[in-house]
C-alpha cells in the first residue's frame, strides 16, 4: 500500500499527479486503492476521476485548490499534449475580463474531452495544427482574447490594455514576431498600430 510519504518523496504541496505517476510501485489497480484509501484520510485530494493533488494548505485560507489552468495543464503534460486557452478563458487570464468562465476551453493537439471539477468544466476541443503553431503563451492568449471579443467589438480600451500587457511582459519582441502568424485584422491593430 502506498502512504503519503511515498506521495511527498515524488509530489510537491500543490502538485497535481495521477495514477500514471506511481505505475513504477505497483500495479494499476494497486495505487488507484492506494490513492483512493489516501483520499478517504484526507491526506490527497481527488480532483477528478484519476486527477488528485497534495493539498497545499494556508494558515487562512486553508487548503488551496488548484485552478483550471493549471489542471489543464497538468494532464496536458500527461497526455503530451499542447494546449492554449481560448474565448472567456482567455480574456480572463488576460485581465480584460473580471468573470471566471464555468466552462473553461483550451484547444488541443490531443484528445477531446470534458472534466468536470466542482461547479467547472474544462473542455478540449481537438484544433488543427496551425491553432497550436505558436508556442509562446502571451502571444496566444493574446489572439484567443481578440477572436473572442471580435474584430467589429474591439475596444480602444481594451487595445490599450493589451499593449500594457505587452509592454509589461518584457517579451514585446518575441509577442511582436509571433503576432506576424495571427489573423491580418489582428496584426493590423495590435503589431502596425
Amino acid at each position: 500500500m502506498m502512504d503519503l510519504k511515498t506521495i511527498q518523496k515524488k509530489i510537491k504541496p500543490g502538485e497535481i499527479f495521477f495514477i500514471s505517476d506511481f505505475i513504477e510501485l505497483g500495479n494499476y489497480e494497486a495505487i488507484r486503492k492506494s490513492l483512493q484509501r489516501l483520499t478517504k484520510e484526507g491526506s490527497i485530494k481527488r480532483i477528478a476521476k484519476g486527477i488528485y493533488f497534495l493539498p497545499k494548505i494556508h494558515k487562512r485560507l486553508g487548503v488551496i485548490y488548484p485552478h483550471a489552468e493549471q489542471i489543464a495543464k497538468a494532464i496536458a503534460k500527461r497526455d503530451k499534449a499542447r494546449i492554449i486557452a481560448t474565448g472567456s478563458t482567455a480574456l480572463n487570464l488576460l485581465g480584460l475580463s473580471t468573470q471566471i468562465p464555468l466552462k473553461v476551453v483550451f484547444l488541443t493537439d490531443g484528445s477531446a474531452r470534458n472534466i468536470k471539477v466542482g461547479n467547472q468544466t474544462i473542455q478540449f476541443k481537438k484544433t488543427n495544427p496551425k491553432n497550436l503553431s505558436i508556442e509562446h503563451r502571451l502571444t496566444n492568449l493574446i489572439i484567443q482574447a481578440l477572436k473572442e471579443i471580435g474584430e467589429k467589438h474591439v475596444t480602444p480600451e481594451q487595445l490599450d490594455k493589451i499593449q500594457k500587457i505587452i509592454e509589461k511582459s518584457k517579451e514585446q519582441e518575441i509577442v511582436y514576431k509571433n503576432l506576424n502568424n495571427a489573423p491580418i485584422w489582428i496584426q493590423k491593430i495590435i503589431v502596425d498600430k
